[in-house]
């Protein structure tokens, strides 16, 4: 490969990673427009005010989302490793363009469970963005790459948060939701039309026809214990997750609660910007496992402060570091799975 062939693909990357950025920052923005308020809408406007039934709704609502979500990666995985990464991408952004504001429409739970089953089905763009960038990036640039990519998620919620707790507050939940949609559909956009993805559809297709055995191949002891990480990190941060917007109740009242909601969330995702360009910084001069355990004993005891609370000001604070430790685990954990699996398979 000539001078001129690297400085043409060192370009197509960058290109590639800033329009990723840029699109999973508006994603995410277009997320925490509608994402917290889920508990304060079916107190508002489905009218269900008993706090227990209304935490129980709420844990079916978001189980409902991962349930759809898990079955989904798997499928898209798949179909992405055959028809590229680029058309996954596009296909979770419209796909939450269209059915994300359907939602505030909803006449009543079930409905709203329906809706969310289906959204998390054809959703989801953090992970195909992430594989994406990376597989346009050279290796040793991948701890960058996710860390970037982290950077965008983070912004976007924290900008999402803040913005759709003011919508909420002035303008109600239709108008959120609406907004929603729009920067969903703006982000997949960006994607169609200024990302470059040089795919081989049938190089790929054989491959993956040709290998044998390649789910015992894959499933290593090491990606084992990763993808067990994995699932133990998503369950530590879904147990409270959901319920901020009514722990915000708790400890301030209802008064304001979308906006402090809005603001409770906005300081989490602050912190998992400031984590995620650190993280990326450290994995590309470190090995990742050694970060691991310094990460998640801060992030334990800053979740303890969290659930401790007694006041907005203590919520929020806490929130604030509970995503400064805990915001560098995903990168970790996508940096070691691409160090222990062939490119055709990450």
């Amino acid at each position: 490969m000539n001078n001129t062939q690297t400085l043409d693909l060192e370009k197509i990357w960058k290109k590639n990673l800033f329009v990723i950025w840029l699109s999973q920052f508006l994603a995410m923005v277009g997320f925490g427009c509608c994402m917290p308020f889920i508990p304060l809408l079916l107190r508002e406007n489905l009218h269900i005010t008993d706090d227990s039934l209304r935490g129980m709704y709420v844990s079916i609502y978001y189980l409902a989302g991962m349930l759809s979500l898990c079955a989904a990666n798997a499928i898209w995985g798949m179909l992405a490793d055959r028809f590229g990464r680029k058309i996954m991408l596009l296909r979770a952004s419209f796909g939450a363009a269209f059915i994300y504001p359907l939602l505030a429409f909803a006449p009543n739970f079930w409905v709203l469970v329906l809706i969310r089953f289906v959204c998390s089905f054809f959703s989801g763009t953090v992970n195909p963005a992430q594989t994406l960038a990376v597989s346009t990036a050279p290796s040793e640039k991948h701890g960058f790459v996710l860390g970037t990519i982290s950077t965008a998620v983070w912004s976007g919620n924290m900008c999402g948060y803040m913005g759709g707790g003011l919508m909420v507050e002035r303008f109600g939940y239709t108008t959120a939701f609406l907004t929603c949609g729009a920067v969903y559909f703006i982000s997949g956009l960006l994607i169609l039309f200024f990302v470059t993805e040089n795919f081989q559809r049938a190089e790929a297709a054989k491959k993956i026809k040709k290998s044998k055995g390649s789910f015992r191949e894959l499933a290593t002891p090491g990606v084992l214990w990763i993808l067990g990480l994995f699932l133990l990190m998503g369950i530590a941060r879904r147990i409270e997750q959901p319920f901020i917007a009514m722990q915000v109740e708790l400890v301030h009242g209802h008064g304001k609660a979308a906006f402090y909601t809005g603001i409770s969330s906005a300081a989490a995702a602050a912190g998992g910007v400031v984590s995620g360009m650190l993280i990326g910084y450290l994995c590309d001069r470190f090995k990742p496992g050694k970060l691991m355990i310094p990460v998640l004993i801060a992030s334990g005891s800053a979740t303890l402060a969290q659930a401790l609370s007694v006041n907005i000001e203590m919520l929020i604070v806490s929130r604030f570091l509970t995503y400064l430790a805990a915001g560098g685990l995903q990168p970790i954990l996508q940096i070691l799975l691409t160090k222990i699996t062939s490119p055709d398979r990450q």
